[in-house]
């Protein structure tokens, strides 16, 4: 059915108020089957990266705005240094993570972790992330963040080379108890 959609947000359009606790994480593959006759129901490598791989990350839209289809940079970023709260899910890494906010600036190192899948800020002096995020995690836990009331676009850099993958979302946050 039309359109078709090989990569999406879900939801892919938020709306909660500034007291809602979001869990903003992602599941990949290392080796899903594009072979004929599609046995996992996706037919060819089509999209970004090592064939058989997908991946995924989150950034925000450049002049937040949704049309557009580049990443924000650090200085027009709005989601991560407008959030109220960030937690680490993920009992094998929190304590680093909270080594590393604690030490530096929190909103930029969630900026950082969420577009490099976990890789920076904490792995500085090890091996560089691929820019098709070929080395990083095929799932990740992302983190559990509360934000300012704001709209927010996001979207996702590997998966948005071809029409049918814009991997984009939308996050409006209103006053607490307005939604």
């Amino acid at each position: 059915p039309f359109p078709s959609v090989e990569y999406d947000m879900q939801p892919n359009h938020l709306e909660i108020d500034e007291e809602t606790l979001v869990h903003i994480q992602w599941a990949g593959s290392n080796t899903h089957n594009n072979g004929n006759p599609a046995g996992d129901g996706q037919a060819g490598d089509a999209g970004e990266g090592t064939g058989g791989t997908d991946r995924h990350n989150m950034v925000e839209v450049r002049h937040g705005q949704m049309g557009e289809s580049f990443p924000a940079t650090w200085e027009e970023n709005t989601i991560f240094k407008n959030a109220l709260f960030f937690w680490d899910p993920n009992e094998e890494t929190r304590a680093v993570t909270s080594a590393a906010d604690a030490a530096g600036d929190k909103a930029k190192n969630w900026a950082l972790r969420m577009a490099t899948v976990g890789h920076l800020p904490e792995n500085k002096g090890g091996a560089q992330i691929d820019k098709l995020l070929n080395n990083a995690k095929a799932s990740y836990m992302g983190g559990v963040f509360r934000f300012k009331k704001g709209e927010y676009n996001t979207m996702c850099t590997r998966n948005h080379n071809f029409s049918n993958r814009d991997q984009k979302a939308f996050i409006k946050v209103s006053a607490a108890g307005d939604v």
